[in-house]
């Protein structure tokens, strides 16, 4: 009996492996949707450079596998803009 749980143990992990092999798969799959320009403002992006890597924002949406990529400066406008919007409609 013991062999036969060891066994459905061994195929668990291998299973899970497996789903975490794709997982990651898919997702290193994105990098290359990854645009080469700031959605908004069309600066460029450079995928070799690790600053800007660290400091850009990027936005996954998995349903429809979409990758927007926007740049620090568009990244704070936006969040300015949703401010004040959520701002106004506190008001009301």
């Amino acid at each position: 009996m013991g062999s036969l749980k060891r066994k459905i143990e061994r195929n668990k992990l291998k299973r899970k492996i497996k789903d975490t092999k794709r997982e990651l798969k898919n997702k290193v799959g994105l990098f290359d949707k990854i645009g080469e320009e700031c959605l908004n403002c069309q600066k460029p992006f450079d995928k070799t450079s690790k600053k800007m890597a660290l400091e850009w924002t990027v936005i996954v949406r998995k349903e429809k596998e979409q990758v927007n990529l926007y740049c620090p400066e568009c990244w704070e406008n936006g969040k300015k803009i949703v401010e004040e919007i959520k701002g106004d409609l506190s008001d009301h």
